[in-house]
């Protein structure tokens, strides 16, 4: 049951609302500057965000990147 509740929040996102769901207590720009920290501690995540097409201006994330991202930080 997790699992499909995990699935189901897999989806595109704007990074900002992204970011503001890992940070709810931060204004935007601060949640952005953490959301941004938290992908380059994960090991190996900017390289494969990059390999599938990522760039760090991205403005809106595909489902495929929030897969991954999940994977690497874990879920909001």
């Amino acid at each position: 049951m997790e699992n499909d509740f995990e699935e189901a929040r897999i989806r595109a996102y704007g990074k900002g609302e992204l970011a503001q769901l890992y940070y709810p207590n931060c204004t935007l720009s601060w949640a952005l500057r953490l959301f941004q920290a938290d992908l380059e501690r994960a090991p190996g995540l900017i390289d494969t965000l990059h390999r599938w097409g990522w760039t760090p201006r991205q403005r809106l994330l595909r489902h495929a990147w929030v897969r991954l991202i999940f994977d690497g930080i874990g879920p909001p």
